[in-house]
């Protein structure tokens, strides 16, 4: 009933593909004018910002079609009017609060990448600094939540809003500690890496038997560039398509939370598992920390 969300998803994925195009080619001109210090890091960051924005959006209308679905019990076929109020509301009238929340974790994954990067090249001092600044926001990274998104989706909240209200309902209800375990975002996380993984091993063929494509185009390692560019692709398109399911979750996590009794009303079956699932994740929980 709601193949609109994909649908969607798949129109998303293709911006982020055209994007990731224009991102590449812009790139490369500017890494041959300026070198690495005044393209990379740019170019890492608006990777980053744009990847947080388009699977945002998807995650704030899949929000508002599932919670609808869920506590409400309306069912919303492709292209019904409650699925074009959920994406409209997504691409305007939140828009803001999801770039806002995007930027946040943009620059925060920047660092981090840019961390890793200056690691694998055994670069003193600078990453130890960044580790730092990293460990400086971890408080903050950790109340500025992906659940937030949720809310931002059901109730149209500001970000800022909604992080506090996620927060207050999970340590109200006692599942901060499986919230922090959370799953859901690490398997989708590990089959994001995966599949950019196997087009980065394609990207990498593509520069062996195609090298002289590649130096036409700009690259100056066709092998190692066509790996890394097809890594990113691949990741960028996995993670706007699996947002839907990661959102998907996350709503019905929230609903089950805050709205139980008409939840298990409009979904029985359904809430019942999703309640066994979930008591069994804090008996696990709490048996690794004590």
């Amino acid at each position: 009933d709601n193949m609109g969300l994909f649908l969607g998803a798949s129109l998303v994925a293709l911006i982020g593909f055209v994007w990731m195009g224009v991102l590449v080619t812009a790139g490369l001109n500017a890494y041959t004018k300026y070198g690495f210090w005044k393209t990379v890091p740019f170019a890492l960051f608006s990777y980053y910002w744009t990847l947080q924005v388009l699977t945002n959006v998807l995650a704030v209308a899949t929000a508002g079609i599932i919670g609808r679905w869920s506590v409400i019990g309306e069912k919303t076929p492709t292209f019904s009017r409650g699925m074009q109020e959920a994406l409209t509301r997504a691409r305007t009238y939140s828009f803001g609060c999801i770039c806002f929340g995007s930027l946040f974790f943009g620059i925060y994954q920047s660092i981090q990448g840019l961390s890793d990067f200056l690691w694998s090249k055994r670069i003193p001092c600078l990453p130890t600094i960044l580790d730092r600044i990293l460990r400086k926001i971890n408080y903050v990274v950790h109340e500025l939540n992906e659940w937030a998104y949720v809310y931002v989706g059901l109730y149209g909240y500001s970000y800022t809003s909604a992080a506090k209200n996620t927060t207050e309902l999970f340590r109200n209800k006692g599942w901060d500690d499986v919230v922090d375990n959370y799953l859901a975002t690490n398997i989708m996380f590990m089959a994001n890496m995966a599949v950019g993984l196997l087009t980065a091993v394609c990207g990498l063929a593509f520069g062996a038997f195609e090298y002289t494509i590649m130096w036409s185009s700009g690259f100056t390692n066709p092998t190692t560039e066509g790996f890394l560019v097809g890594f990113l692709v691949g990741f960028l398109m996995s993670s706007i398509l699996l947002s839907v399911v990661t959102a998907t979750i996350n709503t019905l996590v929230i609903c089950l939370a805050e709205q139980p009794v008409r939840f298990k009303v409009n979904h029985p079956d359904l809430s019942d598992k999703l309640e066994g699932a979930w008591s069994q994740m804090m008996e696990d929980a709490h048996s690794e920390m004590s």
